[in-house]
């Protein structure tokens, strides 16, 4: 076909009319016409039109670069990522300069879980933009914050942004939202977040007496060297040590301070505790390896005198050292409000430990028959588990050296609950389901599969308005076998109403609230809820829940994290990953579980009333665990209950704009209720920064008025417990 002709049957075909005769029309004339018919399929939402379009216009004038990008754009909305990526990259190789295409491209190839790609055409924005948020802010969400120059956070970041803030009054704002996040620091940029804001002194504290010991008993003498040259240095210099040596350590030169120093006093193992320890105000417990700094002392008289407690703990990280460069730190140990739960099992109890001698039973376990870190966990178990008040101090006051190879020195293994046998409660497990045979009798399957005394569990689902034949057959068939019991609920969804209504005269101890989606993994799994719940305060447990690809799904619900909304924790971390100070491999308190695999004691369900109806969908989980909390029972996270949760085979994400209002509507009836608990965390130490759903991402430092929130929050009997209602 000549060229001509094949010219006027495109034009025809864009313009709707044959072409003028007797001249036929010109290339540029037809690709202007089927630019102008992409325009409008556009305009239109009319994506594949669009595309067919603008594409017969570069066919007709390939260097057309604004069409080729609209081409790419509306590739990109058609759902046909491939190509659109395809046309992104031609249309990059015809600009290099332009930083926004590749922003595009990047947007293009997460689409497509082609992340590592995506990173790659970001860093490509930034070098030819550094100041372009949008994909500073991609990489950050994308978990990648580590690749970015390391002028884009900390200090420096800091400077660049408040060196902008200037003119009018938007762009101040908008320059504040930008130093909120660069003043943050990366996980992996601890070292430099410890080095950049040095502990600030405390409040003037009066002078109450302050005795240190020193646990120091067949440790290198290296160690005990380091810890009394960081006590000598305080900026607090009413303090006396007492440090406990083995008697061969009598001998050594680092026993010459004792000589140097007539605040210092050596003893013998074995020894009872000195009367000038018996006889102080405070007890600071430590032991040989921690390095106090200058502000320590100073920060835990002024605790003491503020809080009145008997216990008190703060933070500690590690180090290693070398003699020209000096520390490098890392292994922050970041504590939360004060749970006893979390302080039995933690790898990493607190480093420092000061206590009143007025508690005689604190003073007669520090010189027990244990030593070092696990001395300290026994007193703040201990005292948390008898009620006596404690309190958290959120500065990091210490470290503890580690070798060069990395190990720790003289560090304790990671502590693990003793386990107990199951006991005979009965156990009522209740499913609401809605067709969907194969996910059922898989969910079914293997609670069954799993269970170590099958004859105290019953199994109760909840059929809404199945009509599907195998479903139906299904429910009839494990009826028949005496597998389960079914309740008919004939009225629209509403996930609180059913399970009251499944709870609600029925005489099990414990009542598990699942989804039909569930997979049980763990053996015994009936055991370990039973075990869990055996605690007189405990009120709820709560799972780890994994998804198909065995990524974590739910390591507990923190509060007030994802834009100020609940979050999971260790959501898409790899089965493996522990989280910050292993919380995500361990049992702890937590604000909130999720109700997709939740055990309930019936006692605390009662005491509450069980869910919210209003809450038909969303939150209502989260809304029991905070009335459990607040009548005083503690919602724990078991991760040894593990299940696999195939969330979106359900009721799916919150994708769609109906779905989004809904979840909006419910979550303001919740801050309606319960105001500033739906911002409060106790589980995360301020110094974390939530970013998204990720609820440890980085690190920011604290003022003295945060600090001091923080500490007379801590300092109540059971802080967990104490929910603020109101809002402002």
């Amino acid at each position: 076909m000549k060229a001509s002709k094949w010219l006027a049957r495109a034009y025809r075909k864009v313009s709707g009319r044959p072409p003028r005769r007797p001249a036929p029309p010109s290339t540029e004339e037809a690709a202007k016409a089927a630019a102008e018919a992409g325009d409008t399929a556009r305009d239109r939402q009319d994506w594949q039109v669009a595309a067919e379009n603008y594409g017969l216009s570069l066919v007709l004038a390939p260097a057309n670069l604004p069409i080729r990008i609209q081409l790419g754009h509306v590739l990109k909305e058609a759902g046909r990522w491939s190509e659109a990526a395809a046309t992104y990259r031609l249309a990059c190789a015809a600009d290099p300069a332009n930083a926004e295409l590749r922003l595009h491209l990047g947007h293009v190839l997460k689409m497509q879980e082609h992340r590592e790609e995506a990173i790659e055409v970001y860093l490509e924005a930034l070098d030819i933009d550094p100041g372009l948020k949008l994909a500073r802010g991609e990489l950050i969400a994308m978990g990648a914050r580590d690749f970015l120059p390391k002028g884009q956070y900390g200090r420096p970041a800091m400077s660049a942004s408040l060196a902008r803030i200037s003119g009018l009054l938007d762009q101040n704002l908008e320059a504040i939202r930008e130093w909120l996040t660069v003043s943050t620091y990366p996980v992996e940029a601890y070292h430099n977040f410890r080095s950049t804001f040095p502990v600030s002194p405390p409040p003037a504290a009066h002078g109450s007496s302050l005795v240190v010991v020193i646990d120091a008993i067949d440790v290198n003498p290296d160690l005990l060297r380091l810890s009394l040259a960081s006590l000598i240095d305080q900026r607090d210099c009413n303090w006396t040590a007492v440090v406990r040596v083995s008697a061969s350590q009598h001998d050594h030169p680092v026993a010459s301070y004792a000589c140097q120093d007539d605040r210092i006093v050596f003893v013998s193992s074995g020894s009872e505790a000195p009367a000038a320890a018996l006889n102080s105000d405070l007890v600071l417990l430590t032991e040989a390896g921690c390095r106090l700094d200058h502000e320590a002392v100073g920060w835990l008289r002024y605790a003491a005198e503020r809080t009145t407690t008997d216990v008190i703990y703060a933070d500690h990280d590690h180090h290693t050292h070398d003699w020209r460069r000096g520390a490098a730190y890392s292994r922050p140990a970041l504590h939360s409000m004060p749970d006893a739960h979390d302080q039995a099992n933690t790898p990493d109890p607190p480093l420092c430990l000061l206590v009143r001698p007025g508690a005689r039973s604190l003073m007669a376990a520090a010189f027990g028959e244990t030593s070092g870190s696990e001395r300290r966990r026994a007193i703040l178990v201990n005292a948390l588990k008898s009620g006596q008040p404690v309190a958290h101090l959120p500065r990091i006051l210490s470290s503890k050296r580690i070798s060069d190879t990395g190990s720790m020195i003289a560090e304790s293994s990671p502590h693990k609950a003793v386990r107990r046998h199951g006991n005979d409660q009965r156990i009522l497990v209740i499913i609401p389901t809605r067709d969907q045979a194969d996910i059922l009798r898989t969910c079914l399957d293997s609670l069954k599969s799993t269970l170590s005394n099958p004859r105290s569990v019953d199994v109760l689902v909840l059929d809404n308005r199945s009509s599907e034949v195998d479903a139906l057959d299904l429910l009839s068939e494990r009826v028949r076998n005496g597998d389960i019991e079914v309740m008919q609920l004939d009225e629209p969804f509403n996930w609180g109403r059913f399970n009251n209504l499944a709870a609600t005269g029925r005489g099990h101890d414990i009542l598990v609230f699942a989804n039909n989606d569930l997979e049980f993994l763990t053996p015994g799994w009936d055991n370990i809820v039973r075990e869990s719940l055996s605690d007189e305060a405990a009120g709820i447990t709560g799972a780890r829940l994994l998804y198909p690809d065995l990524t974590v799904q739910h390591a507990g619900i923190a509060m007030g994290v994802n834009q100020g909304r609940p979050g999971h924790e260790g959501l898409g971390a790899d089965t493996g990953a522990g989280g910050p100070m292993n919380r995500w491999r361990r049992s702890r308190q937590a604000s909130a579980v999720t109700g997709a695999l939740m055990a309930v004691k019936r006692q605390a369900f009662e005491a509450v009333g069980g869910f919210d109806e209003r809450l038909a969908v969303a939150y209502n989980d989260v809304d029991l665990c905070l009335s459990v909390r607040e009548a005083g029972f503690s919602v724990l996270y078991e991760p040894e209950l593990e299940a696999i949760h195939h969330e979106s085979r359900t009721r799916g994400r919150h994708v769609d704009d109906a779905r989004i209002a809904w979840d909006d509507g419910e979550l303001t009836d919740m801050y309606e209720k319960w105001g500033e608990a739906m911002l409060q965390e106790p589980g995360k130490n301020p110094h974390w920064v939530s970013a998204d759903t990720r609820t440890h991402d980085g690190y920011r430092d604290l003022s003295l008025s945060e600090v001091l929130s923080h500490l007379d929050r801590s300092a109540v009997i059971n802080p967990w417990a104490a929910i603020r209602r109101h809002r402002g």
